[in-house]
């Protein structure tokens, strides 16, 4: 998005001093992620890394909360880990979700301008008619982009300022979820004793974080392969042009591979980190790697198989995702705009030959995408899996914006208002105490 836009949708958040503290919480289908950075001086990168937790996601079924204690049990102790290195503690969150249930839809906003010259005050006035026509009382919007602006009915336009019209009108790209799943995960955070910051589409700050400013402005397509999710990110003339969910990711490739080779869910995801590949070995020599199964006394036992087998369980399943996402493009109203070339992110991106099963099936040149610019951050920023984590650290600096939520959602457990650092204390003697 262009910076004028993202000046206008801002909601007006104060720059960050040296040395004041941002936490990204993703919350993900397989795991939940808490990143904490630090402001340090534009000259050395603008942020640096101090703390990261990582925890099971507990208590989500396909972006639904379906245990509340369970993922705010999750959630804080992914925070107090994050907080344990960085040595400091956290209040506020800025929160990433995914689910199949996020979606995009276009509104067009028209004022009338009557000859005079157009100023930032008439395009704030026109982006604010243009998102009352897309509010409704079931949908939280997460994400309000303009794609782009009209001068007596000439569309096309990529900033209007200081130009004259009769008419200016908006076309705006709108992401949102509905209220009630959305109130669910904020209570859960807030249960964990924090506050949101603000919510971001997960798949939209991952591919904004991966994706080349020339990418972004001559477009690209950008796949989020996610454990319960695979989320796509269309961007045109440097905006989101459109953003779709499919309910399969590397979930399912792991419960394939644990029903096709006898053994539990978490011997599988070893099993497949270690030696997971998407495409085949090719010839010679057989190999074999270790691969546990359960025996007849319902134990794991160890266990041999041939790892161009276990590529036959892996490969089936990551195929079909592609081809899920293929299908979904098409039908996703941008047609021949659709741009011929992808980025991959996400944790199943990292899983060996994916890149070129991606290109084959959708036949288009496809690179893997991991954060940009953001070698200071350490070891974690050559990691494509915390792709959204970063990108929400780092939202102010790509020009990103969001509305935070108008009305914060409240809790009834009495435990949940108890103050942040001493709330949490007390819960974790409540369970070990």
């Amino acid at each position: 998005m262009a910076n004028h836009d993202s000046k206008f949708l801002s909601g007006g958040r104060k720059t960050r001093k040296i040395g004041d503290l941002t936490a990204a919480l993703d919350l993900g289908a397989t795991k939940i992620a808490c990143l904490i950075g630090k402001t340090i001086p534009p000259s050395e990168g603008g942020m640096e890394l101090i703390g990261h937790g990582l925890q099971s996601s507990r208590g989500l079924k396909g972006g639904v909360v379906i245990d509340m204690e369970g993922l705010e049990r999750s959630i804080r102790l992914a925070v107090e880990d994050a907080e344990r290195m960085a040595g400091a503690n956290v209040r506020t969150v800025r929160l990433g979700l995914s689910g199949p249930y996020l979606g995009t839809h276009t509104v067009q906003a028209e004022i009338a301008m009557n000859g005079r010259e157009i100023g930032r005050k008439d395009v704030q006035k026109l982006l604010d008619a243009a998102l009352e026509k897309a509010t409704d009382d079931k949908t939280q919007i997460l994400h309000a982009l303009p794609l782009s602006y009209a001068i007596d009915g000439n569309d096309g336009v990529r900033d209007p300022r200081g130009m004259f019209a009769d008419r200016l009108g908006v076309t705006m790209n709108v992401v949102g979820m509905p209220l009630p799943v959305y109130r669910n995960l904020i209570l859960c955070v807030s249960r964990a004793h924090l506050d949101v910051e603000f919510v971001a589409a997960s798949s939209y700050t991952a591919a904004y974080c991966v994706l080349t400013d020339d990418e972004k402005d001559n477009g690209a397509i950008c796949i989020d392969l996610g454990g319960g999710h695979t989320g796509t990110c269309v961007f045109l003339n440097g905006t989101l042009a459109g953003l779709g969910m499919a309910s399969v990711g590397g979930q399912h490739v792991t419960s394939d591979l644990a029903h096709g080779i006898g053994t539990t869910v978490p011997a599988a995801e070893r099993i497949k980190t270690l030696h997971g590949n998407v495409l085949p070995s090719g010839s010679g020599p057989t190999e074999f790697i270790e691969a546990p199964k359960i025996g007849d006394d319902g134990r794991l036992q160890a266990s041999r198989m041939p790892r161009d087998e276990l590529t036959s369980y892996i490969s089936p399943r990551v195929e079909e995702i592609f081809e899920i996402v293929s299908k979904k493009l098409s039908s996703s109203g941008i047609g021949g705009r659709l741009p011929r070339r992808a980025v991959l992110t996400g944790g199943g991106a990292e899983l060996p030959g994916v890149r070129e099963l991606a290109s084959r099936v959708m036949a288009m040149p496809v690179r893997l995408g991991k954060p940009l610019n953001c070698e200071h951050f350490g070891e974690i920023s050559q990691r494509a899996s915390f792709s959204t984590g970063i990108g929400l650290l780092t939202f102010e600096q790509a020009g990103l914006s969001s509305n935070p939520p108008k009305k914060s959602v409240k809790s009834k457990d009495p435990s949940a208002e108890e103050a942040g650092v001493l709330g949490r204390a007390f819960d974790w003697f409540k369970e070990n105490i």
